[in-house]
């Protein structure tokens, strides 16, 4: 695998990141935090390691300022407001003490400490840095190399911190044997006499190691951020830039899954992944330490348990590695694999968790046994300092399980990246040329030429194009004609560089605009989708809204062009669909050549005719346009050239006179369509005025839009504190009442804590007792008893451990499936038709990760610490009354400073999940659209919208992690403030309390500090994971489809027998504060009739048809507009339920004269289909779904324009088995053209309701 390097005078002919040449990036040249990200020598950095600027930037006034604000004076009330691209960065401007203090957070907590934060609040520094440098080559060949590499220093710097750190904690064990000397009036290594020199000692190592800790982390998260967003960009990019194979490959949900759980892994590996070096120094320090202070057996003997330890954390490590990345990869029997891996992941990663937690335990029994074993004896001084040179490796043990898991899961995740980004894309020398500075702009040459579609395997194989020899002149009108599957919109895509060009030449002069044949509608405005990020132009908007037959449909939307139009455009109905696209096209002015992929099909004949003659023949008669159509044949009489296309060849090319004498059978379809059309106008002029015959598709659903045209609901947020409903519903979820489960987790982790404090003091009370010559109980009396606890509380752990998983995944797992089952029963028009696609899959992606992953290890990590606490703060106060009472302070003031903080960190990780709904709409808004992106060459425009999204969403990501450290910061110094104070009261009180009570005072007050500021960043840390839950929680409050209430239930599974139908009196509303839309319909349908339905847009023909399956469901069939097709095989896209032999299916393929075509296909039944389809034509997917209804046999089918996308022969085919087929079946078909409902018993016409 290669990385090309784009440099700025020429671009790479193969790219895995992008082809955007440093110097034409204008945004974000910083890394997270001010510093300027490294120049990295290759194409990966220098498209995307510029990273994105993602802090907080200060106002004039001060950072993260909100709320009343000091009056200006008068000479400053006229100044001009700051944009936030201008406002200053705090850590730019930090000092070297805040930024260790972490003091430039302080405003943003003390504003969240007086309330809940707003997005406001967080203005992201976007400005443009150029330095104008060009990469030199360098190849790197794979990502994760690519990450290290461009950021060397900072990660130094990380490795070089935690080191200190360490250092700093060795030194610690030193200290406190001097000072326990020094109590007992021995001589220390130090040689210093001084008590309260000793203390300040103890206490500034101490400080210097937490700042260290700190920094190491701050700088971490950092560039865990700026990772993160690298790869976000990455994959966008790439996104917009994959070939149809590639295509084929990923699919979106894929895709998805790479940008919400994937780089998110790249994330927590660079969090936590230095500590699996970090981890093993430590572990050798205390190894030494043990030499030196102890005894070299006993190191040599601690050093082979941690050689064991380490070896089997890294073996379950690869498990829960393997597992990962098999869960990410299943596509098939997905639930119950998903099950098994978790279950897998969750005994694996229990046993690596405990096994590390009890590896001090482990190495201080076997440090003792050796050295009593070798010497007889050791001191109680010996015990303390042991149990301080073991705390070294303590956070090791803690960070040790997580940072291996972490960073074997990064690494499955960049090497998933890393298969992404070289996967296969759409290359210059694989395509058309196109010179857009041509003199003769509008000419499209094509000699020799045969394209293909890159395939993965067992797909469609005859796709291709042969011998394509196709002349345009600048400024004609060509159309392409030809039956289902010959391969027309293969000819448009060809001309578009989306098929791969294997021999020949192409040549493309001037710029090109695209009408799909399914036309793609962003979730934006109607004038926003018009125009298409290009320069407002208000009489050219105005001649394109009229001649695209667009002006009339303004007065039906509520706020007219600056209506928010829905998720691929649920507020509108086909017809006004296609005309958008039509509209947009047209708009585009630089544009040469119009590509039109039958558009016209999606509209009624008089429509149709309309846009031809106003649009095709009006406002774009100067440009080149090539049109495919599969109906309106009435118009190649207008033609400059006709083409038509069989079976992959270009079977004619020429004038509409040489086209029909050498296929007269087109002849004869353009007159019966031009006596269809001829009627159709008169019967339009009859029944309504033409204002009102714009377009008889599906209604226009207007109610959806809310005052201030905004369609889409905002994303819900819940502001203040996660209630204890979300904790008790999160419990309860587990099977058990949330009482219970209290109950259980207080006594499993109060007996095995205990056991594990026991330890520490039975090894002190052991070193005790061997000072007296007369010792009720004998040393193997006490060996015996200390390993006894030793084993009994690994057990314990490990059992409470395995306890609480299994608990919290099992209410994981019912929160899934409820989640899972409210989403499928939510109504689509107050549901579906106003959230966002992006917003869903962040519910059921990230969200459910972090409940998956990352709240169950968080529980276990809160209700540890809280137990190391309790149990600690229990040790020391037994130890003595007056240190115990000296805790009680620092106690409240580190939870009281945490709960201070909390409000911030809360309300900031709620805006940070919010915040990835925009990053994955418009990534499942792009690849829905990516053939238009990239025929308009928008996609410079579509990065820096998806730039925009993810600096956001970096900007919440990264303040959240920096708000962690500021607590940390307070949290440590107040743990200093502890130990010095108690290593104070010893010095002072020397010898008062005795070495047994002073050693456990002094290493309890080096732990206890440490847990009780865990347990408060813990109790935080569960907080904000559990938003996840209280974010899936809300899926509760999703409306519901309810069985309604004036139909019993029907379980026969031969209903309905007749098919009759009768309407009485139905009314019908979207929801229940909006106005009627079907006004007390009443008619009868008898069993075996064809109805045909007609009506003016919005007079509720579709909201008939949406009752009639809201009461009949799966009783009916119905035959869409819009082919439905999913990824899978045919056969399961045909019989979805399994219910129907293959000989059935093979019948019904014949009958819609796809059987040919599948044959030929090679794979037959088992052939696979791409998502939604895309490896057959819109036609063919069309057939197959009309094939669907066949096989069901209902008595009641449903008609929507079924053959719309099928070219006028199959049509005809198709109208007549539909005729013979559903003979005895009643049919209810909603009129686009009149020749569709020419046979049906009963003509229906709705109007208003």
């Amino acid at each position: 695998m290669s990385i090309y390097v784009c440099a700025a005078d020429k671009r790479p002919q193969k790219s895995r990141i992008a082809q955007t040449p440093v110097e034409h990036f204008n945004f974000r040249h910083k890394t997270s935090g001010g510093t300027e990200a490294p120049q990295v020598s290759s194409e990966i950095s220098s498209s995307l390691f510029n990273l994105p600027h993602t802090v907080p930037v200060m106002t004039k006034q001060h950072p993260f300022t909100a709320g009343p604000q000091t009056p200006k004076s008068p000479s400053s009330m006229d100044d001009p407001p700051i944009s936030f691209r201008e406002q200053e960065n705090p850590i730019r401007t930090a000092s070297f003490f805040s930024m260790v203090s972490m003091a430039w957070m302080q405003p943003l907590i003390s504003l969240g400490a007086k309330r809940p934060l707003e997005r406001e609040d967080f203005e992201m520094e976007l400005r443009a840095i150029n330095n104008g440098k060009t990469p030199q080559p360098l190849g790197i060949p794979r990502v994760a190399l690519a990450l290290v590499k461009t950021f060397p220093r900072q990660i130094v710097v990380v490795f070089a911190s935690d080191l200190l750190f360490l250092a700093g904690s060795a030194l610690i064990s030193f200290l406190v044997e001097a000072i326990l000397d020094y109590i007992n009036d021995r001589d220390n290594v130090f040689g210093i006499q001084n008590g309260y020199v000793l203390v300040v000692m103890l206490s500034l190592v101490a400080f210097l190691s937490m700042v260290s800790f700190n920094f190491a982390w701050f700088i971490s998260s950092r560039i865990g951020v700026n990772m993160r967003s690298l790869l976000l960009d990455a994959v966008y990019r790439k996104s917009l830039r994959l070939s149809s194979e590639a295509r084929q490959k990923y699919s979106s949900g894929e895709i998805m899954t790479l940008v919400s759980v994937d780089i998110d892994r790249v994330f927590n590996g660079m969090m936590n992944g230095p500590w699996v070096l970090l981890a093993p120094i430590g572990f050798t320090i205390s190894v030494v330490l043990i030499g030196v202070l102890f005894d070299p057996v006993a190191a040599v003997a601690g050093l082979v348990l941690l050689i064991l330890v380490l070896a089997t954390s890294l073996s379950l490590a690869k498990r829960i590695g393997r597992a990962r990345r098999d869960l990410l990869h299943v596509t098939a029997e997905r639930l119950r694999v998903t099950s098994e891996a978790l279950q897998g992941i969750r005994v694996e990663r229990i046993l690596n968790s405990a096994l590390l937690f009890l590896t001090p335990t482990f190495l201080a029994g076997v440090t003792i046994g050796v050295y009593v074993v070798h010497h007889g004896t050791f001191s109680v001084i010996q015990a303390f300092t042991l149990i301080a040179v073991i705390n070294v490796s303590r956070q090791g043990v803690n960070a040790f399980p997580l940072g291996v898991a972490d960073l074997f899961q990064s690494a499955v995740a960049c090497h998933r990246v890393d298969e992404f980004l070289d996967s296969n894309e759409l290359t210059p020398d694989a395509r058309v040329s196109k010179d857009s500075s041509s003199t003769v702009r509008g000419r499209v040459s094509v000699e020799n030429a045969q394209f293909c579609w890159p395939v993965a395997n067992n797909s469609v194989k005859d796709n291709g194009l042969e011998d394509v020899n196709v002349h345009i002149e600048a400024g004609s009108l060509v159309m392409v004609v030809g039956t289902v599957g010959s391969g027309k919109s293969s000819l448009l895509q060809a001309l578009l560089g989306e098929m791969q060009m294997t021999s020949g030449r192409a040549d493309i002069h001037g710029e090109i605009a695209y009408v799909s044949q399914e036309a793609w509608v962003r979730n934006a405005t109607l004038r926003d989708n018009i125009v298409f990020e290009g320069d407002f132009d208000s009489e050219r908007y105005e001649r394109v809204l009229a001649a695209s037959q667009l002006s009339l449909d303004l007065a039906a939307l509520p706020s007219g062009d600056r209506t928010e139009i829905g998720e691929r455009g649920i507020n509108l109905s086909g017809g006004q669909k296609a005309r958008v696209s039509v509209a947009r096209a047209l708009y585009r002015e630089s544009a040469d050549i119009l590509l039109l992929d039958d558009p016209l099909s999606a509209v009624d004949p008089h429509v149709a005719h309309a846009i031809f003659e106003q649009c095709i023949l009006g406002l774009a008669q100067h440009k080149t346009r090539v049109l495919a159509v599969n109906s309106h044949y009435d118009l190649l009489v207008h033609a400059d050239k006709v083409v038509v296309v069989q079976s992959g060849r270009i079977a004619s090319e020429g004038n509409y006179t040489e086209t029909i004498a050498r296929f007269p059978g087109l002849a004869s379809k353009a007159s019966k369509e031009d006596y269809h059309v001829e009627n159709e106008d008169k019967q339009q002029a009859s029944t309504s005025n033409q204002e009102n015959q714009i377009d008889s598709s599906s209604p226009v659903d207007t109610s959806d839009a809310k005052a201030g045209n905004q369609l889409m609901e905002k994303e819900d947020r819940v502001k203040g504190r996660v209630t204890g409903y979300t904790y008790k519903t999160y419990l309860d979820e587990t099977g058990f009442t949330a009482f219970t489960v209290v109950v259980i987790v207080v006594t499993g982790y109060t007996v095995s804590q205990g056991l594990l404090v026991l330890v520490n003091w039975w090894q002190a009370d052991w070193a005790d007792n061997m000072r007296h010559p007369n010792a009720s109980y004998s040393a193997s009396w006490f060996g015996l008893w200390y390993f006894g606890l030793i084993a009994f509380g690994a057990v314990a752990t490990i059992c409470r451990s395995v306890i609480v998983m299994s608990l919290l995944l099992r209410s994981s797992e019912n929160l899934h499936d409820e989640l899972f089952r409210r989403v499928l029963a939510a109504p689509v028009t107050t549901y579906f038709d106003v959230t966002p696609v992006g917003r869903i899959l962040n519910r059921f992606s990230n969200d459910l990760d972090q409940m998956d992953s990352l709240l169950p290890q968080q529980w276990q990590n809160f209700v540890q610490n809280i137990s190391l606490s309790v149990g600690g703060f229990i040790v020391c106060a037994l130890a003595s009354y007056w240190i115990g009472l000296s805790y009680i302070p620092v106690i409240a003031a580190l939870a009281v400073t945490g709960f201070y903080f909390k409000k911030t960190s809360r309300e900031v990780k709620r805006l940070e999940r919010i915040s990835r709904s925009p990053v994955y709409n418009l990534l499942d808004e792009t690849l829905n659209g990516v053939q238009t992106i990239r025929a308009f060459k928008m996609q410079s425009r579509f990065e820096q919208m998806n730039a925009d999204a993810v600096d956001e969403n970096a900007s919440f990501f990264f303040v959240y992690w920096a708000a962690g450290r500021w607590l940390a910061v307070r949290l440590d110094t107040l743990s200093v403030v502890v130990i010095f104070v108690v290593s104070l009261y010893l010095v002072a009180t020397k010898g008062q309390l005795g070495t047994l009570l002073s050693g456990i005072s002094l290493v309890y007050a080096l732990m206890l500090t440490s847990m009780v500021q865990s347990s408060v960043r813990d109790v935080d840390r569960t907080d904000n994971a559990m938003t996840s839950v209280e974010r899936i929680l809300h899926f509760r409050e999703i409306p519901q489809e309810e069985d309604s209430l004036d139909a019993s239930p029907i379980n026969n599974t031969l209903w309905p027998s007749q098919g009759a139908i009768r309407f009485d009196n139905l009314q019908l509303k979207y929801r229940p504060e909006l106005p009627l839309v079907l006004c007390g319909v009443t008619m009868s349908v008898g069993g075996g009739e064809k109805l045909g339905i007609c009506g003016r847009t919005g007079a509720g023909k579709s909201s008939l048809m949406i009752a009639l399956f809201r009461i009949c469901g799966r009783s009916l069939a119905i035959i869409p507009q819009d082919p439905v097709l999913f990824s899978g095989s045919l056969r399961d896209n045909l019989d979805p339920f399994g219910e129907y032999l293959d000989a059935d299916i093979w019948t019904v393929l014949k009958q819609v004269h796809l059987a040919n075509a599948v044959s030929g296909w090679g794979s037959g039944l088992q052939l696979i289909l791409s998502e939604k389809g895309d490896s057959l034509s819109v036609g063919q997917r069309q057939l197959v779904c009309i094939g669907r209804a066949l096989l069901k046999n209902s008595k009641i089918v449903v008609l929507d324009e079924a053959t719309a996308n099928v070219d006028t022969a199959t049509d005809a085919l198709i109208q007549a088995t539909i005729r013979q087929t559903f003979a005895d079946k009643t049919v209810l078909t909603i009129a686009h053209r009149i020749n569709t409902i020419m046979h049906c018993n009963k003509i229906a016409v709705i109007d208003a309701g």
